[in-house]
């Protein structure tokens, strides 16, 4: 019998603050990035989700990344963009940060009224 070990979850370090503006989002660490992308976009319904990543794909292509060879290079076999999973856009958007920074400077305000705006709108409306 095989045991494979699993990863544990880690709790969020205190350091660690969401991401509120372009300029944070730009300048994020790497991996603190993806974990904010994947959050966000599993707190979307799955039809605003499935949207979200269209528009940041479709951002990323105007961008002049080649998505489907970047996509590839991750691991993620999807051919259309509703296959793919939160985790694989959040991986994407790091690989982006890493290596593409212009790329996610220009679609950083596409990135923040996906995935902050709906929440702040919500919490205006509350008070």
């Amino acid at each position: 019998m095989i045991v494979r070990a699993t990863r544990k979850p880690t709790a969020r370090k205190l350091s660690e603050k969401i991401i509120q503006s372009e300029s944070e989002l730009v300048n994020a660490d790497p991996d603190h990035l993806r974990d904010f992308v994947r959050n966000a976009l599993l707190s979307l319904p799955i039809g605003e989700r499935s949207k979200a990543s269209t528009r940041v794909l479709d951002a990323l292509r105007r961008a002049g990344l080649r998505v489907r060879e970047c996509l590839l290079m991750l691991g993620a076999s999807a051919s259309t963009a509703e296959e793919l999973t939160a985790p694989e856009i959040a991986a994407l958007i790091r690989y982006v940060r890493l290596n593409e920074p212009k790329a996610l400077q220009s679609i950083a305000t596409l990135l923040i009224e996906l995935l902050i705006g709906p929440r702040v709108r919500a919490s205006g409306r509350a008070a």
